[in-house]
């Protein structure tokens, strides 16, 4: 079989401001998807929504982190878990994520493609969100768990309060509230596409949101849509898709609609020495998704029509946008609850909170060599109502 070449990393890092979440990164020498990184740090910002009302954002861990109080956050025991709160109007720098990620064994400074493989929160048989690593020329769908350090996770807590005529701070329960605004983009003076690979799965209190607690959420995309979690691959970067001795190789997951035909052509390939788009990525250069059929191999000449690819289904910007009203009241759009949490009651410290899971899929078209030396930004903002 071909094998793949050696690979190296991405490096990155992460700025941010206000209720926003920066990512950036560039990518350095030659690697496939299955071996991307990130070199990133964080920065998460609590502001005011409106002039009378503010949100203050922080973070919860089981356990309790020193490093964090002693860089003057706001520390609290609440029901055997630790909250640690920025002061209102002064957020979270980098410095303090990376504390709160390296303290709980997850990644600080560099993220690994990995993929969510098939995901479909209205399908009990596949709504269980679970990472896994890359497939590989040993293993053709690699069932193995993502390791903490490949992605990151933070558990994000909110408090919405008023200031009473008194100057004294009040914290409000049941306040929704809502990721209102995503970016993904090109850093300034960089390009490349790098950053559509970005996700986030959004995990909600289940007791609040039932069976649809928890969805995948695509920052460069403004519809919800689908990625394919299968396909053919060229991780050897020699411009042929990879083959073993049954001929072209189908990585990730997949089943065959009849059965039996699996639609490949079993003789060695003898058509054209030209590139395919076998995966619709729309690519004509080739990279890691677009690639020849190989002289030495069966293949699948035509299409991948008599399999089904199986795929990750994600939210997009304006799908889980609140609906706003004339004099700026934000609701719940008809017939769907897209708020990422609710404040709760004085029992819970009037905290809402949800877990961020932030990985970069690696079925993602854009993640391929070309990529290499792009360093992109991920930018998210919370808003609540007025109160």
């Amino acid at each position: 079989m071909k094998r793949a070449i050696n690979p190296t990393k991405l490096l990155c890092g992460i700025l941010g401001l206000c209720t926003v979440v920066s990512i950036g990164g560039a990518i350095s020498s030659t690697l496939a998807w299955y071996a991307y990184a990130t070199r990133a740090s964080l920065l998460f910002s609590g502001t005011s929504v409106y002039d009378n009302g503010q949100l203050q954002i922080g973070v919860k861990s089981a356990d309790q982190i020193l490093s964090l109080k002693n860089d003057h956050m706001i520390e609290e025991q609440i029901n055997g878990s630790y909250y640690y709160f920025a002061p209102a109007g002064e957020g979270l720098s980098s410095e303090r994520l990376n504390m709160y990620l390296a303290a709980r064994g997850y990644a600080t400074n560099e993220l690994i493609p990995v993929t969510s493989g098939e995901f479909n929160p209205a399908d009990s048989a596949h709504n269980s969100f679970a990472l896994k690593k890359s497939p590989n020329a040993d293993s053709y769908n690699n069932p193995q768990a993502a390791t903490n350090m490949q992605f990151s996770q933070i558990t994000f807590a909110f408090r919405a309060f008023r200031t009473k005529a008194n100057g004294q701070i009040e914290y409000v329960s049941n306040q929704e509230i809502w990721l209102t605004h995503a970016q993904t983009r090109a850093s300034t003076g960089s390009s490349g596409n790098v950053s559509k690979a970005m996700r986030m799965y959004i995990n909600r209190d289940a007791t609040v949101y039932e069976e649809n607690n928890g969805f995948i959420y695509n920052p460069s995309s403004n519809s919800s849509g689908e990625t394919k979690v299968g396909g053919l691959l060229n991780l050897g970067h020699d411009q042929y898709y990879d083959f073993d001795e049954n001929g072209e190789i189908v990585f990730g997951e997949y089943t065959i609609k009849d059965g039996t035909d699996t639609g490949i052509i079993n003789h060695q390939y003898d058509g054209p020495d030209q590139l395919v788009d076998i995966n619709g990525s729309g690519s004509t250069a080739p990279d890691t998704f677009t690639a020849k059929h190989s002289p030495n191999a069966a293949g699948y000449y035509q299409d991948l029509n008599k399999l089904d690819i199986k795929t990750a289904k994600f939210e997009g910007v304006n799908t889980i946008k609140p609906v706003k009203a004339a004099d700026g009241t934000l609701s719940n759009p008809t017939g769907k609850k897209t708020s990422v949490c609710k404040t709760g009651g004085e029992s819970v410290g009037n905290i809402g909170e949800f877990d961020a899971t932030i990985y970069l899929e690696g079925w993602d078209f854009s993640v391929v060599d070309e990529e290499q030396s792009h360093k992109f930004d991920f930018q998210l903002r919370f808003e609540t109502n007025r109160i």
